[in-house]
């Protein structure tokens, strides 16, 4: 598990680091680490704290483990994505490089490759626009391969800082019309 939060935020919400522990290990549903770290009387104290708080549903009487979180409230604090959108599923759709110009990066643990998943889910927020941006560099790509144009791609880079999936989605085709010329249909 991954905790990214800034003291601003704790500041902002007047949250100690062990009650944002406990959210953390609540929204996983990770009670073994919560009852190693914090004990079962100090687990059952974090979480009455925070009962008053915009992050916890429940009141002091439910059960440790019913604990009811507001999904959005903790998400947002703990900087976690519920609608689990892979960019690495988008990033893939695009070559690495064409001849010997690199158009991207190639592994998910460099730094530019992070830079770009940042960039991407800052704008791609829901499942059905990453499904869309994924078909459309999908039938960007092969419409350039296609016409042998690969090396005109642009840099991953380029791509990112305009979203430029947004302007190739009228790459995408129609189902059964795959190859159809525009002017070979009647108005």
């Amino acid at each position: 598990m991954k905790l990214n939060v800034t003291v601003e935020d704790m500041v902002k919400h007047k949250l100690l680091p062990n009650q944002v522990m406990l959210l953390l290990f609540l929204y996983h549903k990770d009670y073994t680490s919560c009852r190693d770290l914090f004990g079962k009387e100090l687990s059952i104290e974090l979480r009455n704290s925070l009962v008053s708080t915009d992050f916890i549903l429940s009141d002091e009487t439910t059960m440790f483990k019913d604990t009811l979180l507001s999904k959005k409230h903790v998400e947002k604090l703990l900087g976690i994505r519920g609608d689990n959108i892979n960019f690495w599923e988008f990033y893939n759709c695009y070559p690495v490089k064409v001849g010997t110009r690199i158009l991207r990066a190639a592994g998910n643990a460099t730094q530019v490759a992070q830079k770009h998943e940042k960039k991407y889910l800052a704008r791609v927020k829901t499942i059905a626009a990453h499904e869309k941006a994924i078909e459309a560099v999908e039938a960007f790509v092969n419409k350039k391969k296609a016409t042998g144009e690969l090396k005109f791609l642009p840099n991953m880079e380029t791509v990112m800082n305009n979203s430029l999936w947004e302007q190739w989605e009228v790459f995408i085709e129609e189902k059964g019309k795959e190859g159809q010329d525009w002017n070979s249909t009647t108005i």
